[in-house]
């Protein structure tokens, strides 16, 4: 036990007694069953096996209301991730159209993007209609011990419309004629 820390050795003398009292019999039920309750007094909250995160993961999506325009254009939306420092992360994005087809695609990643900020999908008008479209994203994080959580980003509608076509109205002038009936 001469190479362990002073946890590791702590952690060892506990499991030691804990054995001990169990097959002794000591009061109060000893044994293995307390020994979760010895451990955590002997090591303190700070333990990482105990240890919980009080940063909720969570994710937001916003899309302001854009003109759909001719052609393939960058839309821009704003995102924002909170996640436990300790985590890695990947946001999925995906933007439907009104009749509920696939319209683009975008990832945020950890170590690549900040964890808020302003992104943009390409759309293609040719492929789309306007109208009401929905934004919507799965957070995916992961502490590198465990599984990896999933958590659904509330979606976020918002509208593409044309823009509205301004008609010059041709007004028929008359100059300086007058268009009397004649009687005969």
């Amino acid at each position: 036990m001469h190479g362990l820390g002073k946890r590791q050795r702590i952690y060892h003398g506990a499991v030691g007694l804990a054995l001990l009292g169990g097959l002794l019999g000591t009061g109060g039920g000893g044994g293995l069953g307390d020994l979760g309750s010895l451990l955590g007094g002997l090591l303190g909250p700070g333990d990482s096996a105990t240890a919980q995160s009080a940063t909720p993961i969570s994710g937001r999506l916003h899309m302001a209301d854009q003109k759909l325009r001719k052609g393939c254009k960058s839309y821009s939306y704003d995102y924002t991730v909170t996640v436990p420092a300790d985590q890695e992360y990947d946001l999925e994005i995906f933007v439907t159209d009104p009749r509920g087809v696939s319209q683009g695609s975008d990832v945020i990643l950890s170590g690549a993007d900040p964890e808020s900020g302003t992104k943009s999908l390409t759309i293609c008008r040719s492929n789309t209609v306007p109208g009401t479209f929905t934004l919507r994203g799965t957070l995916y994080t992961n502490d590198g011990a465990g599984p990896t959580t999933t958590t659904v980003v509330p979606a976020d509608s918002f509208r593409l419309t044309l823009a509205k076509k301004h008609h010059k109205h041709k007004h028929a002038k008359h100059h300086g004629t007058s268009h009397k009936k004649r009687h005969h």
